[in-house]
């Protein structure tokens, strides 16, 4: 499982890139003599790649690459180094790592790599852990219709037409006109399942563009304060399956991502957004348009007050001041602690 962090490109994303950073990009010819490019931000958003070529693959046991970095930082920006990677299985459950990072031309290239090393490696044992035991995030289905699916289909005599549209819409990654659309969209819904089976769907909310196309397997949003249940991200911990559907109502289209999600509280992306608790990343396995013929017209007549932003702290939902539950709110939201009695009118459910 580490090699495969190490040489699989939706894994990669997770873990390579220190601090902040964001990988944004990854192209892999997985094989001796193979290349390799990652691109990424650093934390000020300003782009830079790491490239090179893999010089030795012994599956499960070392990887040695060359290394040439290409951004800002003048004291990394030297002739290719080598990094070497040696894996030794301690028990089932854990792997030694070994890394060298060879030539460097100076002491503080050899620091500033390093640190770079200490925090990816940090980032690359979370999410270890956090896939660990579950099926590859690049498996997919063998057919997309199933048993269920296709007996409907036959019984109104579509399973021509849903093949054919599957073969037409429904792809494995993000497009650009994928990436642009969700770019827009300020709110999508999503569906996630608890270990017992029982599906659930929620409506996630934001600025527009709070969703970040991370790349083209890759999703990422934020987890705001919300009523404590925790139900997507409980069920994304045990499950991970999910499936979003984002509608723009206003031009009447819509878009499904199906895939696998994550969460974590120590994602590089946490800091971009203000007042979130927890970052959802989800690797996209299925990207497909729907019909838009039913989705209703409508216009925005403004965003959400209780998005979290830079300059001031959202305001306090009234239902968090209902006497009912004073008693149990978190201590972060205790003085919030009101008397009120109404909780239909705290919904916005009163007549």
């Amino acid at each position: 499982m580490v090699f495969a962090a190490w040489t699989q490109p939706a894994l990669l994303v997770r873990w390579f890139a220190p601090g902040e950073n964001v990988v944004t990009d990854v192209e892999a010819d997985i094989r001796e003599g193979g290349r390799y490019r990652v691109e990424a931000l650093d934390s000020d958003n300003r782009p830079y790649s790491i490239s090179g070529t893999y010089l030795e693959l012994v599956d499960g046991e070392r990887i040695v690459l060359s290394w040439n970095y290409d951004g800002p930082v003048a004291a990394l920006r030297t002739k290719a180094t080598l990094v070497t990677a040696d894996l030794r299985e301690i028990s089932p459950m854990l792997t030694e790592l070994t890394l060298t990072h060879e030539k460097n031309p100076s002491r503080e290239a050899a620091g500033l790599n390093r640190a770079n090393w200490k925090s990816c490696l940090a980032k690359l044992e979370a999410a270890s852990q956090s896939i660990r035991d579950k099926p590859a995030l690049d498996e997919t289905p063998k057919d997309f219709f199933s048993e269920g699916h296709r007996k409907i289909q036959d019984h109104f005599g579509t399973r021509r037409l849903a093949d054919r549209l599957g073969s037409l819409s429904v792809h494995d990654e993000l497009k650009a006109a994928d990436a642009a659309f969700i770019a827009r969209q300020n709110m999508f819904f999503i569906a996630s399942n608890d270990p017992y089976g029982q599906p659930n769907c929620s409506y996630k909310g934001g600025a527009r563009g709070f969703v970040t196309v991370v790349d083209e397997q890759t999703l990422a949003f934020p987890d705001y304060n919300g009523n404590g249940m925790h139900l997507t991200t409980g069920n994304i911990s045990e499950t991970s399956k999910v499936g979003l559907l984002f509608i723009d109502f206003e031009r009447q289209a819509r878009l499904r991502v199906l895939g696998r999600a994550e969460v974590s509280t120590a994602d590089s992306l946490i800091e971009r957004y203000p007042g979130a608790q927890m970052i959802v990343r989800v690797h996209v396995e299925s990207v497909f348009s729907n019909c838009p013929r039913y989705v209703h017209k409508m216009q925005l007549v403004e965003e959400s007050a209780f998005i979290p932003g830079e300059a001031s702290n959202s305001p306090t939902p009234d239902w968090k001041r209902l006497l009912a539950v004073a008693d149990a709110l978190p201590e972060s939201d205790a003085d919030a602690a009101g008397t009120d009695t109404d909780g239909e009118k705290a919904m916005n459910r009163d007549s």
